[in-house]
C-alpha cells in the first residue's frame, strides 16, 4: 500500500450511489445518490438525492465540509471547513481541529471539536466489490449543548479507497445526555440518536 494517499481529482459530473441502512436494526433506509454539479474556485457543489428528496452540499477540493448536515443533526455551514479527510492520508496520522458550525436557519453558532485518526489499512467488502481502504475515525463534540441536554457526541468512520477515489463505506453514530431523565439504579441518561451505515453500490462513474 502507498505510504501516503493524495486527494482525488474531482470533476463535474462525478457521481456515486450508496445503500443506506440502520446500524442497529439493519433495516434499509433507502439509496443515496451523490453528483458533483459544479466546481468554482475552492468550492465543490454536490447534489444529493435520497429516495426522491434532493438537497445541496458543499465541500472543499479535498472533501472538507463547507456546508452539509452533521451526523443525526441539521444542516450547518463550517468555518474553517470541517477536516473530514485531511489529505494526504497515511496510516497513523492524527489531527485535532476546532471549527464554527452555523445553523443557516437560526444563525446559532456552535464550536465543534474534531479528533481524527487514520487507523490503518483495511480490506472491506461492499455491494460494489472488495477494496483496500484506509480506515479514518473521527470523534466529534458538536458544541450544541442546551439547558438540560449535553452536546452531541459523534463517532464517524470512513473507509476511503484510493483505487475508487472515494469513501466506499461510512458508519456514523451519535447520542447525548438528557439530565431531565430521572436516575434509576444505573442512572442511564444517555439518549442514542442513531447509527447510520452507508455502502458503495457501484464504482464511481465519471
Amino acid at each position: 500500500m502507498p505510504a501516503k494517499v493524495p486527494a482525488p481529482e474531482i470533476r463535474t459530473g462525478d457521481n456515486w450511489t450508496y445503500s443506506f441502512h440502520d446500524g442497529h436494526t439493519k433495516l434499509p433506509r433507502g439509496t443515496l445518490e451523490y453528483r458533483v454539479t459544479g466546481i468554482e474556485s475552492e468550492t465543490v457543489t454536490v447534489q444529493l438525492r435520497h429516495d426522491g428528496r434532493e438537497s445541496t452540499e458543499r465541500y472543499t477540493r479535498d472533501w472538507g465540509w463547507r456546508e452539509r448536515p452533521m451526523t443525526n443533526l441539521q444542516n450547518f455551514r463550517f468555518e474553517p471547513p470541517y477536516p473530514a479527510l485531511p489529505f494526504p492520508l497515511e496510516a497513523g496520522k492524527k489531527w485535532q481541529a476546532f471549527v464554527k458550525a452555523t445553523d443557516p436557519a437560526t444563525g446559532r453558532v456552535n464550536r465543534v471539536r474534531i479528533d481524527g485518526e487514520v487507523q490503518g489499512w483495511e480490506r472491506v467488502r461492499v455491494p460494489a466489490g472488495e477494496f483496500d481502504t484506509l480506515r479514518v475515525q473521527r470523534v466529534v463534540y458538536a458544541g450544541n449543548h442546551d439547558y438540560f441536554l449535553s452536546e452531541e457526541y459523534i463517532t464517524e468512520i470512513d473507509w476511503y479507497s484510493p483505487a475508487a477515489g472515494a469513501i466506499v463505506k461510512h458508519s456514523s453514530r451519535s447520542g447525548h445526555i438528557d439530565s431531565r431523565i430521572g436516575c434509576d439504579r444505573t442512572c442511564n441518561q444517555w439518549i442514542d440518536s442513531g447509527w447510520n451505515v452507508v455502502e458503495l453500490v457501484s464504482p464511481p462513474r465519471r
